[in-house]
């Protein structure tokens, strides 16, 4: 049975590095989200890792877990939410004990997946592929990223429905302008091969049954345009395309 976690608005949230730290010459990215998060209600608690980076990692293997484990524990933090992801993520899994875990959202994308996946397989809480946390440092969110709210938000049994982004930004900028993402190019089907593209619409049913995808996709993809819904149940996740 997948198990979801509880999320309301004005919740306490612990941003951990996981994977890659944030070198010093960006941290002013990190407290710029931390105070813009503080603005809308959230109470922000940063770990020791994410203010260190070396070697593509930002720290050991065994303090990136035991950090993360230590928020996970922590009955004041609600969600897990690492600044962003990196490349060695995969190092912390045997020096975590998912047993002792509580149940709580664990929110991000890129090398952050490998955790979700694990997470999810071993104890049955779902988890979310969305946005980092330092995506949330600008002035103005697009609709697409604001969508982490809604869905971690949503109540078991409750509904939810999600479109992709008519634009998508062509290459990663880490800027200081009032919008984190430039969403310049058009979204449109492509197909694989190159070849003409198919015209019209796609209808039908989507179950997940298995307990690694029984979680709710918000991250932009640049590949598909559409409209989609999905209902929260259990175990299954039900939803058209």
């Amino acid at each position: 049975m997948i198990q979801y976690p509880v999320f309301k608005r004005g919740a306490t949230i612990g941003v951990t590095a996981t994977s890659s730290g944030v070198k010093p010459e960006l941290h002013h990215l990190l407290r710029k989200a931390k105070e813009r998060m503080e603005k809308r209600g959230y109470r922000i608690v940063l770990g020791e890792t994410v203010w260190t980076q070396e070697k593509a990692k930002s720290a050991s293997a065994e303090k990136r877990a035991a950090e993360w484990t230590k928020m996970m524990e922590n009955d004041e933090i609600d969600l897990i939410f690492p600044h962003w992801g990196g490349e060695r993520l995969i190092e912390i899994l045997e020096h975590i004990d998912f047993d002792k875990i509580k149940t709580k959202w664990v929110l991000g994308y890129s090398d952050t997946s490998t955790l979700l996946l694990a997470m999810t397989l071993k104890t049955g809480i779902a988890t979310a592929h969305g946005t980092n946390f330092i995506d949330l440092r600008g002035e103005e969110t697009d609709e697409t990223t604001a969508m982490w709210e809604k869905v971690l938000s949503t109540e078991t049994g409750g509904s939810i429905t999600q479109r992709s982004s008519q634009k998508y930004q062509r290459s990663w900028q880490r800027n200081d302008s009032p919008r984190v993402f430039h969403l310049t190019e058009e979204t449109r089907w492509k197909t694989v091969t190159g070849q003409p593209e198919i015209l019209g619409k796609i209808a039908g049913r989507l179950d997940r049954r298995h307990p690694a995808f029984d979680r709710h996709p918000l991250r932009r993809c640049p590949g598909v345009q559409g409209k989609a819904s999905a209902r929260r149940t259990d175990p299954l996740v039900h939803g058209k395309l």
